[in-house]
């Protein structure tokens, strides 16, 4: 089993550097988008697209922060707090290999929810970093809840 989850977590972690490479491209560009909205409004003198602009090149760089710093210090927090000995027997190792797996699809599922709210305030639209700490608080929610379930499914399989 243990083989069987190193080759999914290696395909997820595949799928998490394409993300942070994508997330990384599209911030860079929605700066860049930024800073030439703010000096095209500043040199026509529309002080409220320069303030526009700033807010939004202050949202990107909070998204790309909390993407590439907050979603993989999440993730390792909740993965410690999973239990490490789920049970005897075969059990352990199915619970060990659910841990693997929770903890790979929620940081892919956080940070694809970054990469949204970035490519949202790229566009200039609303509600990127709401959204993205919405979907982070819910991939937390499911760690947990999965973490409750595997030792109530241990004592009512009765395998100790």
């Amino acid at each position: 089993m243990t083989g069987v989850g190193q080759i999914i977590l290696g395909l997820l972690r595949n799928g998490w550097i394409a993300l942070v490479g994508a997330l990384v491209a599209i911030a860079l560009l929605a700066l860049l988008s930024q800073v030439l909205k703010t000096m095209s409004a500043g040199a026509i003198g529309a002080n409220l697209y320069v303030y526009e602009a700033v807010a939004a090149f202050c949202g990107v760089v909070v998204l790309a922060l909390f993407g590439l710093l907050g979603v993989p210090a999440l993730v390792r927090a909740a993965q410690a707090s999973l239990p490490a000995n789920a049970g005897c027997g075969p059990i352990t190792e199915l619970g060990q290999f659910a841990i693997m797996l929770i903890g790979g699809l929620a940081a892919l599922r956080m940070l694809r929810a970054v990469l949204a709210g970035v490519t949202m305030a790229a566009m200039g639209g609303r509600g990127g970093l709401s959204d993205a700490l919405l979907e982070a608080g819910e991939a937390v929610l499911g760690m947990v809840v999965a973490s409750a379930a595997l030792p109530i499914a241990t004592h009512f399989l009765g395998v100790c």
